[in-house]
């Protein structure tokens, strides 16, 4: 036998067994329950740096139906393209050092952005450099107070007046709370509790969204809190004596909370209108949802829920209405990983009037979704723009009328713009 001959067969058995090595490992990685059986993540991560070319052929291979048409579905639109207008996709390298998981949240504050990494660090980014056209942007970095600057997770940040606002938790000897800090927006964050809840953590806690909502006349918070581990749900979401499972209304004046909806699983998204409140939400293995969210209603977890369970032969109900719960403004299934929405304001573009933007995690894509009237009470479709990397927050820079998207693979920004 030549010795091409040989490099050939040796060539071909590398590929197979790379391939099939691969396979097995996304295969089971993308279909195992988060917390039960966790297949590395440093794996998972170095797959998507290999070209599209090679993760299409490992992903179409793999005959999963949640893979095989990523890279290639029909109708769905790839940027720069959407069905009504022509958009401008620019990423933005951040200079601080990468994770295996790039989680960060993006608020807008005067003529800047502040970065909030899920690790605890935060940056400042002028709004001037996202107009140049280098693709790397300047940063600094914001001090921390001492107490402050453990090994914390941050879940989400917010702006309000000359502060910044972060939903944590802190564990105090045997027991974990869920808590929120301010700090006034200066060189150093002098972070302090703005407020602490008494109810111990039973479950891991991933995203905590905050947002700014006038409630009755009072100037408060809204935060959501989840209670969902796959297929052990607990019995939080119903339970008027826990905060789990729940939207919370804070008023910031006297700090006093209530519930302002109850019955949500893991609720990944939060954006407030004036009086319109709108909410994504993870299902279980399916289901994710749209919601709007309204006062002392109860959306129905974990008793209904259009998804279903991962290994357990737990039931859920399906029709919402049917067992006196709220239904979803949408439901998607299969699930696509949803994370946090906005609603566009109307000078963002003629064409996407009324509209909200979702974006997702596994799905790596952003959905717009358009909405009847400014009620948003009814969604009349669901155009799906195809961006390739996990979508962690999404803000609107009314400033620059572009939006800013936190891609979570690569730690870079995102910048979509009109033509």
């Amino acid at each position: 036998m030549s010795k091409k001959k040989i490099i050939f067969i040796i060539t071909i058995v590398f590929i197979v067994l790379f391939f099939g090595i691969t396979i097995f490992i996304f295969d089971k990685a993308v279909n195992t329950p988060k917390y039960q059986n966790k297949i590395s993540s440093v794996i998972t991560n170095k797959f998507f740096y290999l070209p599209d070319i090679v993760k299409s052929s490992v992903m179409i291979l793999s005959g999963r139906r949640s893979f095989s048409n990523l890279f290639n579905d029909y109708n769905i639109k790839f940027l720069p393209e959407t069905q009504y207008i022509n958009l401008n996709f620019e990423r933005k390298k951040i200079d601080y050092k990468k994770l295996n998981r790039n989680s960060f949240y993006i608020d807008v504050y005067k003529e800047n952005l502040i970065i909030t990494r899920k690790n605890n660090e935060f940056y400042n980014i002028k709004l001037s450099e996202l107009e140049k056209e280098d693709k790397k942007i300047k940063l600094t970095k914001y001090k921390i107070n001492e107490a402050f600057n453990t090994k914390r997770f941050i879940f989400d940040s917010l702006i309000l007046n000359d502060s910044i606002y972060v939903t944590t938790r802190t564990k105090y000897n045997d027991c974990e709370k869920f808590e929120i800090y301010s700090a006034k927006i200066e060189k150093k964050f002098d972070f302090k509790i703005f407020k602490s809840f008494d109810e111990c953590i039973t479950i891991g806690t991933g995203t905590s969204r905050i947002e700014a909502f006038k409630f009755n006349d009072k100037d408060g918070l809204l935060v959501t809190t989840h209670d969902a581990d796959n297929d052990q749900p607990g019995v939080k979401p119903q339970n008027d004596d826990s905060i789990f499972g729940k939207i919370l209304f804070i008023d910031i004046k006297t700090k006093e909370f209530e519930i302002f909806s109850k019955g949500h699983r893991n609720a990944q998204g939060l954006f407030v209108k004036d009086d319109i409140v709108l909410s994504t939400e993870h299902g279980p293995r399916g289901g994710d949802e749209i919601n709007k969210i309204e006062f002392k209603k109860n959306y129905g977890w974990p008793i209904v829920s259009y998804g279903k369970s991962y290994k357990k032969k737990i039931k859920y109900l399906k029709s919402h209405k049917d067992n006196g719960f709220e239904e979803p403004l949408y439901a998607f299934v299969p699930s696509i990983g949803i994370s946090q929405l906005i609603i566009l304001p109307d000078k963002f573009n003629s064409e996407w009037q009324t509209s909200a933007l979702v974006t997702s995690l596994n799905g790596r894509t952003i959905y717009r979704v358009k909405f009847e009237d400014k009620t948003f009470n009814k969604i009349i479709y669901i155009e799906e723009i195809y961006i390739g990397e996990r979508i962690r927050d999404i803000k609107y820079v009314d400033k620059l009328n572009f939006i800013v998207v936190a891609l979570e693979r690569t730690g870079d920004i995102g910048i979509l713009k009109n033509y």
